[in-house]
């Protein structure tokens, strides 16, 4: 390969080009980095180290240039050689003694360092300046003893999946080991980071040189697998390559430099005295450093670890097909970032674990070398849904290794996987809370594959699921600096914040949280990657956590602790308790501890006496964020770091902030549905037990979506009284003024919908208009028993009957016999009747309901109201994300759902996607398959949105008619803008909400405002005035006598109906039916076009020309549309904005 003989035949590397990053010899009293003994066999005195040899003359200038060139290329001796000192005489014209500046200066370095060393030391790294490269990783603390030289490459080998034929696009990643030569290396490289910043600054020659070469486009630095000790050289090819293939150089010692058992798990390889300014709290023997070893012995294993996977992989396609697939289901998932062994985020499941394990399983026969991809691929998720290697590790190497026993890296690491060296633990970064979503998300691919209703391919490889898509409420936690951590855990992690921080912070949220989630998991951040010439990006200080709530057990208010006797202890807390076995400490007092002063001594129902923790809710929307109360007390209060919760931000939305009901806090509308359910199976009740009736009433059935808990403003109940301006008292309801001039709408009462279901009789007519005469009266005779026999006001009408229970207004509709299906029933404006079946859903999902709010709210506030997406649609499609939920679990959260149905309307090719709710699995396998036959042999005939249920499987009575193609097309290009407007965004502190439910203007030819007052919903706006004062409903009081107030009457609905029954055939009209005060027109594109002059179409239309030909009068067209709303509408404007773009 072109690279690897660059860089080994003529490499940046040249006899006698020195470079120091200490000007020290090696040190004298360390032991042979051979030795495998114990931490007192490497070094002799603590003192030892720290006192080196002084500089000599030449040396002690800082001139690397005339410093006189030692053996072996100017490097330092090889490793168990002694170097032979004699006494030169120094030739007078290449030496001379120091000048003033420079006595002056090694003066002030003593001085200030107590050391003559300190100044040297940050002025030998002097020639990086002259390359323009900066140092690729922090250097704390400074100083660090040793010498070294470069010289050119021993070795350059091609690793990684590239070398193995796995690589997964869309770039190609080509991995080089570039191998450091032994001359390099000294006896004590393996202490205190000397071998990392060897490392380092041998990548940065190589990235000071081959930014001049020809064959190079660009040079960066990445961290290699999230870890700031292992940068990686990234370089693009120049040519026409450079835009698919990257090159990532890392340097590695050469093989025989270090022997694997100096970095067993056990071993300390960072010294405090070195490390630390005042280290008198760590004493010998020290600590064990297993994550700083594992840092160093990943650079020397890989020709191992490749061999291994070339025993198994080399020859069988199959095999490496099934490895491509693995890691794109991985990417998929955010499990890994990036398609290159190398630069995974830190802590996750790369694809060079995938490799390893896959080759483990094929050569323990787990797997067969002739089976398909398809075979490797479930063979590897059930191994991996099966396996726990938090407790029982998994090691690749040869049982008779002499090598580490698994439940040595147990004690040291939370996952183990150890490589086929048997001293490298794969997963030693990987954090519990990972591994266990990998374990889930190979589970959940296992069902995938078992479910013949979903298409498995496209949901475990071509779906994208990111991390805020997936878990019920983000946590992101900031400066993570600020957490105090012991120096035991620091010694290990150097300079690394986020391993510091994650670990307390996850066992804190695993105890606070206990049984209210199922899963925690760690959001695995992309890898920094920088310029070479600029400083390294400091430590991530951030912590994204997600968490997926457990329904049954994440609403409770109150954690109940451990039980205690009322025995004391000179305060007035028992600490006489259960004890814990593991410690011995009572688990009350452990329980207090944890807790704080949020603590607290609390008799139950059942009489016992329990430490508990008590959270605040008063609405169901309050329920839903009690993980959140106890994650930013336990991570804010108790940790004192900064905490971002995201989890119901949407949610405002659906809140009422102007409107406040006296009987009830509103929250998010549950309470408000509760009780109008409450109020309607007390009216269901009396309506069945009517007598004197025809007929017997043997059911009444709600309609409305308030019943099936997806109003996104349910009503509210309230006294009503007649005003003197805009209403006025009637003989049995309050009428509207007769005066044609109103300035401002009565109150929005809505009607609420239902049946009335009689039982069977052979008397009905045949004849349709019969029917409605009978319909008719029996409408008077119900209102008349409810008023004789209930004390109701109600008010017959032909269609229907008008009650007033309570504070609302029931609007009940007979249904004729021959009409009534099964179970639940929706009337469509078209008099078809369907069926559906959501809130047995909501009882399973109570997140179903706010969800379907939240996702009506947005298309209403995009202006796209029911009469463009009808409301049955929506509830359907937000239903099949809870029926058909892969590759998520469905969702617990609201907001969650939400974001969900936005990728939905987005992503969603309607085309060749059938959307198919099997409520209840009613529907049979043939059954669905028959219905995808449908759907493929007839496409061309059926709507657009194809949608089936079991009550409705042909898929066209729901969207016969809306939404149209240009709708759904207009709704995922917004549903897109959005979703990127939330990735970006949803983190930030300044974010507003808002933001997604202001509809862009731009798109409308013409525009049509409305005057506020008139529209009876202004105060359901996204943005309603805020000096609007907040409207207090007083609780509702039976009086005698009351009067049916005046319901459903909105003028701007009425306006809308009139101008689509007027002009729907020369323009689409918008509306925002919450609240919203303008109208978007759009001219049909058809209906602009020059006809043949017909008496038919004259209408709106005038006269082309001489010849008999006519188009559509747009002005004439637009002052009627100021007609006929005249005093509701405010102006009517042509659209400048669009006009300018054309």
């Amino acid at each position: 390969m072109e690279w690897a003989s660059f860089l080994y035949e003529n490499g940046p590397f040249h006899s006698g080009l020195e470079g120091f990053f200490d000007i020290d010899e090696s040190d004298k009293d360390d032991v042979n980095n051979d030795s495998d003994g114990n931490d007192d066999e490497t070094i002799q005195s603590e003192s030892d180290i720290e006192d080196e040899p002084s500089l000599d003359d030449g040396e002690r200038s800082g001139d690397v240039e005339n410093t006189k060139k030692r053996p072996h290329d100017g490097g330092t001796e090889p490793v168990g050689k002694k170097k032979n000192k004699k006494t030169k005489t120094l030739d007078p014209k290449l030496y001379k003694p120091p000048t003033v500046k420079e006595l002056n200066q090694l003066r002030e370095t003593e001085n200030l360092f107590n050391s003559n060393l300190f100044r040297l030391q940050l002025s030998d790294q002097g020639w990086l300046q002259s390359m323009n490269v900066k140092m690729p990783m922090k250097q704390r603390p400074f100083g660090v003893k040793g010498s070294f030289q470069f010289i050119k490459p021993s070795a350059v080998l091609i690793v990684g999946s590239f070398d193995s034929n796995c690589c997964v696009g869309p770039d190609v990643c080509v991995d080089l080991a570039v191998e450091m030569p032994q001359q390099c290396f000294q006896q004590s490289d393996h202490l205190n980071e000397r071998y990392l910043r060897k490392r380092a600054l041998y990548l940065c020659h190589l990235a000071g040189t081959l930014q001049s070469c020809h064959l190079v486009q660009s040079a960066s630095f990445r961290l290699c697998q999230g870890d700031p000790s292992r940068p990686v050289l990234e370089v693009r090819p120049a040519g026409k390559l450079c835009k698919r293939v990257v090159v990532a150089l890392r340097p590695v010692p050469q093989s025989g430099v270090f022997k694997l058992a100096r970095f067993s798990p056990e071993k300390n390889n960072v010294r405090p005295s070195w490390f630390f300014t005042n280290s008198d709290a760590i004493e010998e023997p020290y600590p064990p450093t297993p994550h700083h070893n594992h840092s160093t012995i990943q650079d020397l294993v890989p020709t191992a670890n490749q061999e291994y996977c070339r025993r198994a992989l080399e020859g069988h396609s199959n095999i490496k097909d099934g490895i491509r697939l693995l890691k794109v289901w991985l990417t998929q998932r955010k499990l890994n970032k990036v398609h290159t062994i190398l630069v995974y985020g830190y802590g996750s499941f790369g694809g060079h674990i995938v490799a390893q394990l896959v080759s483990h399983l094929v050569l323990q026969k787990r797997i067969s070398m002739l089976g398909s991809s398809y075979q490797v691929v479930r063979a590897t998720w059930v191994y991996l849904a099966q396996s726990d290697w938090t407790n029982f590790g998994v090691s690749l190497a040869e049982p008779s290794s002499g090598t580490p026993p698994v439940s040595e890296f147990h004690q040291h690491f939370e996952v183990v996987l150890v490589d086929s060296t048997g001293y490298c633990n794969l997963c030693a970064n990987m954090s519990k809370e990972t591994y266990e979503r990998v374990k889930r998300e190979a589970d959940l691919a296992v069902r995938c594959l078992d479910n013949p209703n979903i298409n498995s391919f496209q949901v475990l490889f071509m779906t994208s699921v990111p991390f805020y898509r997936q878990y019920d409420h983000i946590v992101r936690v900031s400066h993570l600096s600020r957490l105090e951590t012991d120096q035991i855990r620091q010694l290990d992690h150097t300079n690394h914040t986020l391993p510091l921080a994650q670990v307390p912070i996850l066992a804190t949220l695993r105890e606070g949280l206990g049984r209210r989630v199922t899963a925690i998991a760690v959001s695995l951040e992309d890898t920094p990657h920088w310029s070479i010439s600029i400083e390294p990006p400091a430590s991530a200080d951030s912590l994204t956590v997600g968490l997926t709530l457990d329904p049954v057990h994440a609403f409770i208010n109150i954690d109940k602790g451990p039980t205690a006797n009322t025995e004391e202890t000179g305060s007035n807390v028992p600490v006489k308790c259960k004890m814990n076995r593991h410690d011995g400490v009572p688990q009350a007092e452990k329980f207090r501890d944890f807790w704080g002063p949020k603590s607290e001594l609390r008799r139950f129902p059942d009489s016992s006496i329990c430490e508990a923790v008590v959270w605040g809710v008063t609405t169901l929307a309050d329920k839903r964020m009690v993980c959140g109360q106890v994650v930013e007390y336990l991570l804010s209060s108790r940790l004192g770091l900064k905490v971002t919760y995201v989890a119901d931000q949407y949610e405002t939305l659906i809140k009422h902030s102007k409107v406040k009901p006296a009987d009830f806090e509103y929250g998010t509308g549950e309470e408000a549905t509760l009780a109008v359910l409450s109020v309607f199976n007390e009216l269901s009740k009396q309506v069945r037990e009517l007598n004197d009736l025809p007929l017997e009433i043997i059911s009444v059935q709600g309609t409305s979506p308030v019943f099936r808990y997806t109003d996104t403003f349910p009503p509210l109940a309230t006294q009503s009284r007649a005003g003197k301006k805009v209403t006025k008292d009637g003989p049995t309801c309050i009428l509207l003024n007769d005066t044609s001039a109103i300035g401002m709408a009565p109150r929005w009462i809505p009607v609420i919908e239902a049946v009335i279901q009689l039982a069977l009789s052979k008397k009905w007519p045949n004849d349709l208009e019969a029917v409605r005469r009978i319909k008719a009266a029996f409408h008077i005779e119900v209102a008349k028993c409810l008023s004789q026999q209930c004390g109701l006001t109600a008010q017959p009408h032909p269609n229907f009957v008008d009650i007033l229970k309570s504070g609302f207004v029931f609007r009940l509709r007979l249904a004729y016999p021959r009409e009534v299906g099964l179970l639940k029933k929706h009337v469509t404006p078209h008099g078809v009747t369907t069926y559906v079946d959501t809130d047995d859903l909501h009882q399973e999902h109570p997140s179903y309901g706010p969800a379907c709010c939240l996702s009506k709210r947005w298309l209403a506030a995009q202006m796209i109201d029911p009469h463009h997406f009808p409301e049955i649609v929506v509830e359907l499609l937000v239903a099949w994300l809870y029926l058909c939920p892969e590759p998520h679990e469905p969702p617990t959260q609201p907001q969650t759902a939400f974001f969900r149905f936005l990728h939905l309307l987005a992503s969603t090719n309607w085309v060749t996607q059938p959307v198919i709710l099997n409520f209840n699995t009613e529907l049979t396998r043939e059954e669905v398959v028959e219905i995808e036959s449908t759907f493929q042999s007839s496409r061309s005939t059926l709507p657009p949105l194809f949608l089936a249920t079991s009550y409705q499987p042909s898929g066209v009575v729901w969207t016969k008619r809306n939404p149209t193609l240009q709708v759904l097309v207009r709704t995922a290009m917004l549903a897109k803008e959005s979703l990127t407007i939330v990735e970006e965004k949803l983190f930030s502190r300044s974010f507003d909400t808002k933001v997604i439910f202001r509809p862009p203007l731009d798109v409308y030819d013409v525009l049509i405002y409305l005057r506020p007052l008139l529209n009876p919903r202004r105060l359901e706006a996204v943005d309603v005035n805020k000096d609007q004062p907040v409207v207090n409903l007083p609780s509702y009081q039976y009086q005698k006598g009351e009067k049916l107030p005046v319901a459903g009457f909105n003028p701007v609905q009425c306006y809308l109906q009139e101008l689509r029954e007027t002009y729907g055939e020369f323009a689409l009209f918008f509306h925002d039916p919450y609240g919203g005060e303008v109208v978007g027109v759009l001219w049909i594109p058809a209906a602009m076009e020059v006809l043949d002059f017909k008496v038919s179409r004259i209408n709106s239309r005038r006269l082309v020309g001489k010849g008999p030909k006519i188009e559509p009068n747009i002005d004439t067209i637009m002052e009627n549309f100021f007609i006929l709303g005249t005093g509701l509408v405010r102006s009517v404007e042509t659209n400048n904005s669009k006009l300018e773009a054309k």
